[in-house]
């Protein structure tokens, strides 16, 4: 959903200026498409990996991914993005970490935006976990593609969850945490800035 424009202040120069927020709903046909894993499984031994952009889609998921339509038009990005998402665990402890990757009109994929949290919510249950992802400064060109992951691990840059409530770096016993992403109430959030324009300025006059 697009934000209201905002117009420049008074003796801007003519700058019109638009700020808006786009929010992609998951399971939208106009923002992200669930391509893999609405349910999956988050296992130690096979965690998701921090240094390898690549998705695997055959085998068991162990990650939920999304991917948006090509963008239109160019998009500018300037501000804070988050994730909410509705998403159950059947473990005391989980990590919900989220990456966008951008996906070039080539095929070339570059990292976007990131971010991890963890919580401790009853098992089972469904919860609203929201993701902070950074502060974004970027330009999407048109024809590129936003790929979403979610996944319960983000490994080697953060350590393992156990997903028993012990300390990560400490614990002995790793167990596998079954997850569900519920495409209804999650979404994501990025801070859309439309383009601006400058009115050309007024030359001085020279006596």
């Amino acid at each position: 959903m697009l934000g209201r424009g905002v117009g420049g202040p008074p003796g801007s120069g003519g700058l019109l200026a638009r700020e808006a927020g786009l929010t992609l709903p998951f399971g939208a046909s106009s923002g992200l498409r669930l391509l893999h894993g609405a349910e999956f499984t988050a296992d130690p031994d096979r965690p998701v990996r921090s240094d390898d952009l690549a998705v695997p889609l055959d085998g068991p998921p162990d990650r939920c991914v999304l991917l948006t339509p090509p963008l239109p038009r160019p998009l500018d990005l300037v501000g804070p993005a988050r994730a909410r998402i509705t998403a159950v665990a059947d473990t005391p402890a989980a990590d919900w970490a989220v990456r966008v990757t951008v996906l070039a009109p080539d095929g070339r994929a570059r990292p976007l935006a990131f971010g991890i949290v963890r919580r401790a919510d009853p098992p089972g249950r469904p919860a609203g976990v929201t993701v902070p992802l950074g502060f974004l400064g970027d330009r999407l060109p048109a024809g590129a593609r936003l790929r979403v992951e979610i996944a319960g691990h983000h490994f080697p840059a953060h350590a393992r969850n156990p997903h028993t409530g012990e300390d990560p770096v400490t614990a002995t016993r790793l167990t596998r945490s079954a997850r569900t992403v519920h495409t209804r109430g999650s979404a994501l959030h990025l801070p859309a800035t439309a383009r601006r324009r400058y009115a050309e300025p007024v030359p001085e006059t020279c006596r």
